[in-house]
This record gives C-alpha cells, sequence and structure tokens, in this order.
C-alpha cells in the first residue's frame, strides 16, 4: 500500500509539473508583444498554434533530461528557453514547423526523448569516450543516406554562419561558438545533433528549404535578430 500510494503522489506530481510549464509556456504565447513578433516574421494564426504545441513538447523533452549531475540551471529558465527555440523555428523555413512537431508527435508515441538524443549526439564531439560508454550502443550510426543528407545541410548553413558573423559580430558572440572543443558544442555541431534525428522526409525537406531559403535571405543571422527581439518582448514576464 504504501509503495502503490507513493508511485500515485509521484505521478501526479510529474502531472502537475507538466501541466504547469505548459501553462506557463502558454502565457508567453499568448503575450501581445510576442504575438507581435511572430506576426511580424510572417506566422499566422494556425502556424503560431502548431508552433507553441512543437516548443511546448520541446520544453517538457527538455524537462526530463537528467544529466551526470542532475538537472541543469538552463532547465529552469523557461524564458530564454522560448526566446531561443521560437527564434530558430521563426527564421527558418516555417513550412517546416508542421513537419518537425510530428517528428515530436511521433517520438512521444514511441516513448523517444529527442532532446536527449540531440544532447548524447553532441556529446560525441564534446565527449567522445562518455558518448562511447553511454550511448554509441543506444543509438544507431546515420546509413549513408543519412549521413550525406546532414553533410549536404551543413555544407548549405556553414557560409551563412560565417557571414552572420562578419554581419552582426555581436550576437555572434553571444551565440555558440564555431568549433567544438571539450565540454562546449559548436553551433553547427549542434544544429546536425538536433535534426540528425528526424526521419529523412524532413531532413530532406530542410535540405531542399535551405537551399531555396539562402538564396534570398540568412536564417542564422535572422535568428539572432528574433531572439533578442523575443527576449525583449518577454522582459516584464521574468
Amino acid at each position: 500500500m504504501g509503495a502503490c500510494a507513493c508511485s500515485h503522489r509521484e505521478a501526479s506530481d510529474s502531472y502537475g509539473r507538466r501541466l504547469g510549464r505548459r501553462r506557463a509556456m502558454d502565457a508567453l504565447f499568448a503575450a501581445p508583444a510576442v504575438v507581435g513578433v511572430m506576426e511580424g516574421a510572417g506566422l499566422g494564426k494556425a502556424a503560431r498554434a502548431d508552433l507553441q504545441q512543437l516548443v511546448g513538447l520541446e520544453w517538457e523533452h527538455f524537462d526530463a533530461v537528467l544529466g551526470m549531475n542532475g538537472r541543469a540551471g538552463c532547465q529552469d529558465d523557461l524564458r530564454s528557453f522560448f526566446s531561443y527555440r521560437c527564434a530558430q523555428y521563426l527564421a527558418f523555413p516555417h513550412h517546416l514547423i508542421p513537419l518537425v512537431l510530428g517528428e515530436y508527435e511521433e517520438a512521444e508515441r514511441m516513448g523517444r526523448n529527442l532532446v536527449e538524443e540531440k544532447y548524447a549526439r553532441m556529446m560525441a564531439v564534446t565527449d567522445p569516450d562518455g558518448y562511447r560508454r553511454g550511448w554509441a550502443q543506444r543509438l544507431a550510426a546515420p546509413s549513408p543516406v543519412r549521413a550525406a543528407a546532414l553533410r549536404q545541410i551543413r555544407a548549405l548553413l556553414s557560409p551563412a554562419l560565417e557571414e552572420a558573423a562578419r554581419e552582426l559580430p555581436q550576437s555572434h558572440r553571444h551565440a555558440r561558438p564555431d568549433e567544438s572543443a571539450p565540454g562546449r558544442v559548436s553551433a553547427l555541431d549542434y544544429f546536425e545533433a538536433e535534426v540528425a534525428g528526424y526521419s529523412l522526409g524532413t531532413l530532406f525537406a530542410l535540405r531542399d528549404a535551405l537551399g531555396e531559403q539562402l538564396a534570398h535571405a540568412n536564417p542564422i543571422a535572422l535568428s539572432y535578430v528574433l531572439a533578442a527581439r523575443l527576449d525583449k518582448a518577454t522582459e516584464a514576464m521574468s
């Protein structure tokens, strides 16, 4: 009886925590200043609803990640998480949002945590020994087709990152570094770790959409600008 009561209480606490975090996320999306930034970036009402669902799921997956030393402080910084994640999705082609939402919904059904997998892949470049001990057998190496798609995406974004560094040097200094090193991951390694777990269909859509977008806009530079705008829009809510 005691064990059952404890288990029930833990489940109730977990549900309450999840509900509270989702409500806090919903409040950020409903803020008029935030809506203004998103509308200014060309995101309509239906797309904002998809983005809200997507970033909410990401936040829940992020909350469930447990590092070697327990929870990280950034796991309780909703405002920064919101600003950076929304800025990325707003800066990249918007038709990718429902595709990535579908990836998270499928992961939920399969019992996968895509954020945990992302951080595990980051370990492959920041802590190779730790990756081999804890994750190498759990995350299959990418197929030749997947590896080629990831290389193509990286090749598209590499010059865009260099251009963003030249055009917005101050913002770039506050972003992830250009090169990975022990304990820190570069911007491109981080992005590759994030998308590597997506289906091939989503990877191909991302590659093709970036090829079209980069002919007239730089999503990395735009993400810097939008992150600053969203941070400003949520100042009063911290």
